[in-house]
């Protein structure tokens, strides 16, 4: 009976929900993976995404009707790989969590338990995109800290000064000027805030704020604030790990987005509904400008009990 709602149809059903649910949230939420260098290597044979990073070189004068022999090399030893792995994340959906019999899964045909098996498949998606883009968010800005610029206060909040330092910072190492960005913890961002004025932090527009995720544009930064910003130890204090920094300063490589993949489990009476991600992170110009290499991130810090 082609009508009829049975554990294979529901668990279809489940699937389809979830990857729907993780796909509009991901659309709708940008996270900090979205302010990185980034490439996706699916389709390739291979788990590992190249960012190639090519030392800077220096002409020099020459005088008139003299043969130039200097040869500069093309040097890329500093070339950052990355390699991508899984994260994953397990619900069970048990067949009373659906809120219906085993024999209305199994055999009735009851598009009440299909409407409930949508329902609750929404709902697991939602957690597994919320769970996937936590997890890459925590990773990125654990990189923060290792950044081979620094500036910050271990004892203090956050000031102007110390986020103009780290702007003067990307601008003595030649970095860009656009696009820069500042994630910030929100504990951070409620320091600084006030030692604004409006004109300065509500230039973006409202619109442009939702589209984009930023909280607001400061001397030509973009500020993007999250809790997902870790802390770090400065001289035994305790402090919030955020940074300043141009997106080549860290590479993060993707393979595929999120996988959604469900099974029944008679025996348990339940739907298993896995969600995975594979990806890899890497600082990839935020390291010492040696050879133009680096420079292209300054950890941003302040401490983490001082407003």
């Amino acid at each position: 009976m082609s009508a009829e709602t049975t554990s294979t149809t529901l668990t279809e059903v489940i699937r389809q929900a979830a990857y729907a649910e993780s796909a509009l949230y991901f659309a709708a939420k940008p996270g900090v993976a979205g302010l990185v260098a980034s490439k996706d290597i699916t389709g390739e044979a291979t788990l590992t995404a190249r960012f190639p990073i090519y030392d800077a070189v220096d002409a020099t004068a020459i005088a008139e009707n003299v043969d130039f022999t200097t040869n500069s090399a093309v040097d890329t030893s500093g070339t950052v790989d990355v390699t991508v792995s899984e994260h994953a994340i397990r619900f069970i959906l048990t067949n009373l969590s659906i809120g219906a019999t085993v024999d209305d899964i199994i055999s009735s045909p009851s598009p009440a338990v299909t409407a409930a098996g949508r329902a609750e498949g929404g709902i697991v998606g939602k957690m597994v995109a919320e769970s996937m883009q936590r997890r890459q968010d925590k990773d990125i800005t654990a990189l923060f800290a290792a950044f081979d610029s620094s500036t910050g206060s271990n004892t203090g909040g956050l000031t102007t000064t110390l986020f103009l330092s780290a702007l003067t910072t990307l601008e003595t190492n030649n970095i860009p000027t656009s696009p820069r960005v500042a994630v910030l913890h929100p504990f951070q961002w409620g320091s600084l805030r006030p030692q604004l004025d409006d004109a300065s932090v509500y230039g973006t527009t409202g619109e442009q704020i939702v589209k984009t995720g930023m909280t607001a544009n400061v001397y030509g930064c973009d500020i993007f604030v999250t809790s997902n910003v870790g802390t770090a130890t400065v001289s035994t204090s305790t402090v919030f790990a955020a940074a300043v920094f141009h997106p080549s300063a860290i590479a993060m490589a993707t393979k595929g987005g999120v996988q959604m993949m469900s099974e029944y489990d008679a025996s348990l009476r339940a739907h298993e509904v896995v969600g995975t991600g594979v990806w890899g992170e890497a600082e990839y110009r935020g390291g010492a400008t040696t050879n133009g290499r680096g420079g292209a991130g300054v950890f941003l810090y302040s401490n983490s009990t001082v407003a």
